[in-house]
């Protein structure tokens, strides 16, 4: 009690004080009365209420249905603390409920407010909902088969290269729609990608590219690109003849040339792959008795090979 005394005491001492603790009452009471006035009269609200589908297994819908519903409602202001607080439930629209039999799933707006009443207050009003209808077209048509096609481009950094091909997660999708688009479909292609001045191998998850009126499962699909460092190499490889006729035998000076090109890392140590040719019917092309030598089969990751000799010395031999 000797506190609450101070404070009386302070207050009959100060004027000033007193009128401020007065401002303070008259202000609590006046938030009492507005808000019974308030809270006791109708009000409106605008809720966003979530939507999904109960589909059948075998059906897909060819649009997007709205994920959330804007419904502008109507109740007493107390009634509003209900909708403030609490998470707003969803709504579940069954197929079966709006399917017109002709491949159409359709509501409108005196449906979708008769569907959101169980999931409001009693007392609350509907006034309008946003999308005023649903009308969606469907398909229960098997999916069809169909290849994918990737739009990328990938360029590796100076001294990396490609190596190996593009792989993909799956090489073709299911596509859903009408007998008469599925028809004129034959292929899908993925969103473009380009990436350049990469120095590790690419994976990426790509976004199959939509077509109007169908539906595309999966939507993406998993790429994978080799990057590899590429290496300088040296080998000595021995020069094939071809094309020599039965009974002819050449021989060349020197036997073997030194190839220096630039290999992926991962084939530094095997086998170079790549081949020196001479071919026979180039003799009556080259002056005197030298034979052009010239590159056969290489790599296609190998880069800048050369040959240390693009000519040779040879005899021919007849038997």
């Amino acid at each position: 009690m000797k506190l609450w005394d101070k404070i009386r005491e302070r207050v009959q001492e100060s004027p000033r004080l007193r009128s401020i603790l007065l401002y303070l009452v008259f202000v609590v009471i006046s938030a009492i009365f507005w808000g019974f006035l308030t809270f006791n009269s109708d009000m409106q609200l605008d809720l966003e209420v979530p939507v999904e589908m109960s589909l059948p297994k075998n059906v897909h819908l060819l649009a997007k249905v709205p994920d959330t519903l804007t419904v502008t409602i109507k109740d007493r202001g107390y009634r509003f603390f209900t909708y403030m607080f609490r998470k707003t439930p969803k709504l579940t629209l069954r197929f079966t409920d709006y399917s017109d039999g002709n491949s159409t799933f359709k509501i409108d707006q005196s449906h979708l407010k008769k569907a959101l009443m169980p999931i409001l207050s009693k007392s609350t009003t509907i006034l309008s909902v946003l999308p005023e209808s649903i009308n969606i077209k469907f398909t229960d048509l098997p999916g069809k088969k169909v290849p994918v096609k990737t739009d990328i481009i990938v360029e590796p950094r100076e001294n990396y290269t490609l190596y190996g091909a593009l792989i993909q997660s799956q090489d073709s999708v299911l596509v859903f729609s009408d007998a008469k688009t599925l028809s004129e479909i034959n292929f899908v292609y993925t969103y473009h990608v380009e990436e350049t001045d990469l120095t590790d191998t690419l994976r990426r998850r790509i976004t199959i590219a939509p077509i109007n009126g169908t539906v595309i499962e999966p939507r993406a699909i998993d790429i994978t690109v080799p990057i590899e460092k590429l290496m300088e190499q040296k080998r000595e490889i021995k020069i094939v003849v071809r094309n020599a006729p039965p009974g002819i035998k050449m021989l060349l000076f020197p036997s073997a040339v030194e190839v220096s090109y630039r290999a992926p890392v991962s084939r530094v140590k095997e086998d170079s792959g790549i081949t020196a040719v001479v071919d026979y019917n180039t003799l009556t092309s080259t002056p005197g008795n030298k034979v052009k030598v010239s590159i056969g089969e290489m790599p296609a990751s190998y880069q800048d090979v050369k040959l240390s000799h693009d000519s040779v010395e040879y005899i021919i031999e007849r038997h």
